[in-house]
């Protein structure tokens, strides 16, 4: 169904409080995501900051017109080409660029500048962005050698309906090419220009070395992308690419190039150890992101907590281990698009499985929802899962590029990090608590969108 413009009678009355409709766009609170940020810390995150004042919406509601101030807020934008900027030396630099789309305009002529000074740069997007944006860095954007820009495309439409394989990665690695420590960053949205402002979005903002395991995982993965749209090594984009291969690539990557994950079954935990983070990666054939997941899951003790935020959640395996949790005492809190309850998700399924597996009256799960403009494709887009409590005493976050969905964990292209460190879980708390205030209940939402008798028509 479509959603009804909220007008203001006395059945909003309960959701305009609950999300605070009444302040202007221009608060303090609207001023979240910009603070000061150390770019050469090992962990930092920025997040948006949807505020918006639009008559008759809450204001998470924003639209096309709010667009630049938002992305002023969040300071997004001016971050990435910050870390960009990193690059000094095109002899020696190099930038690597993952998305599914890209459409911010700010950050590709940063790019475009780059290319044209002769910085190497290489990018992957989904293939249907291929007559778009991502495609115009190739075809405008190189320096003299004229190959020093590349740009790839993957992923693969069906032709059942909503059953596809899309390239949904989302990195950005920037080796400067100096002393410094290679810049490597992932975030939950897309290079759009929604993505880094009107959205509820985060990026995580790493540094490490380029012996790392870290920066070594990232590279194998730059490596089996190019061998999986081109197999055979002939240097030409063939237009398809090969999850089998991608897959095969990688592990074999990993294994020869000395990561952690060539430690077998325990590499997660000494990745973490080592480095505070683990990188997971799909396609993923054999299972194991969920499982990853899963198992933190169950580690988390009683009176633990767990709390995050999804925009599609359709599986069934984390959802059991979050019942699981909430029954031997764990908290469990989880902030969701409104899309869902007004019926204007863009995946199939979503309704359903939230009336099976999610709503609070089944699983005991605490859950809310951040009032979006559907119409304009605005969404609650965050990605990530705080566990407080595991073993009794560890926070962990599982967050990254993909949603809980098999498509996400098992056969797009995507990229997942378990981490624990204590820096990055604070800036993962502090954007839940953003979150959470600003949501509304199921019951809120539904009473606001019905028609009022006995007002104005």
């Amino acid at each position: 169904m479509k959603r009804r413009a909220f007008t203001l009678f006395p059945a909003l009355a309960p959701l305009v409080v609950a999300l605070g409709c009444s302040a202007p766009a221009a608060t303090t609170e609207a001023t979240a995501g910009v603070q000061e940020q150390n770019e050469d810390a090992p962990f930092d995150l920025m997040h948006t900051v949807p505020e918006c004042h639009h008559d008759g919406h809450a204001r998470t509601w924003c639209d096309h017109t709010d667009v630049p101030a938002l992305a002023l807020a969040s300071g997004m934008e001016a971050r990435i080409n910050t870390l960009i900027d990193r690059a000094v030396d095109p002899a020696k630099s190099k930038i690597e660029i993952a998305y599914f789309s890209f459409s911010d305009k700010g950050v590709f002529n940063k790019l475009c500048d780059k290319g044209k000074a002769g910085f190497p740069i290489e990018g992957f997007f989904d293939q249907s962005y291929r007559t778009q944006l991502p495609a115009q860095l190739a075809s405008q954007c190189q320096g003299p050698s004229g190959n020093n820009v590349k740009v790839h495309f993957l992923g693969q439409l069906s032709d059942v309906p909503y059953v596809w394989r899309l390239h949904h990665n989302k990195f950005l690695i920037v080796d400067g090419g100096d002393e410094r420590s290679v810049s490597v960053n992932f975030s939950s949205g897309n290079l759009s220009s929604y993505g880094v402002s009107a959205h509820f979005d985060h990026w995580v903002l790493m540094t490490s070395a380029r012996t790392s395991n870290v920066v070594k995982m990232h590279q194998c993965v730059v490596e089996s992308l190019k061998k999986a749209i081109d197999p055979q090594g002939t240097g030409t984009d063939q237009m398809v690419d090969d999850p089998v291969v991608y897959r095969q690539t990688l592990d074999a990557c990993l294994a020869s190039q000395g990561t952690l994950f060539a430690a077998g079954t325990s590499w997660v935990e000494n990745a973490i150890t080592k480095e505070n983070i683990a990188p997971l990666f799909s396609p993923d054939p054999a299972g194991a992101n969920a499982a990853i997941l899963i198992e933190n899951i169950n580690r988390v003790q009683a009176g633990g907590k767990i709390y995050g935020a999804m925009q599609h959640f359709l599986h069934y395996g984390i959802a059991s281990a979050l019942r699981s949790a909430v029954s031997r005492g764990v908290d469990v809190s989880l902030v969701m698009d409104d899309d869902i309850i007004t019926g204007e998700s863009e995946v199939p399924g979503v309704r359903g499985f939230y009336d099976a597996y999610l709503r609070p009256s089944v699983s005991g799960m605490k859950m809310q929802f951040l009032v979006t403009n559907a119409k304009e494709f605005q969404l609650m887009h965050n990605k990530f899962l705080v566990m407080e409590g595991i073993d009794g005493q560890k926070t962990r976050v599982f967050s990254g590029a993909g949603h809980f969905t098999d498509a996400g964990l098992h056969d797009n292209y995507e990229n997942f990090y378990l981490s624990q460190n204590d820096v990055l879980s604070k800036k993962y708390q502090d954007l839940f608590g953003y979150l959470w205030p600003r949501s509304a209940t199921e019951q809120q939402i539904t009473a606001a969108a019905q028609p009022v008798q006995g007002g104005m028509p």
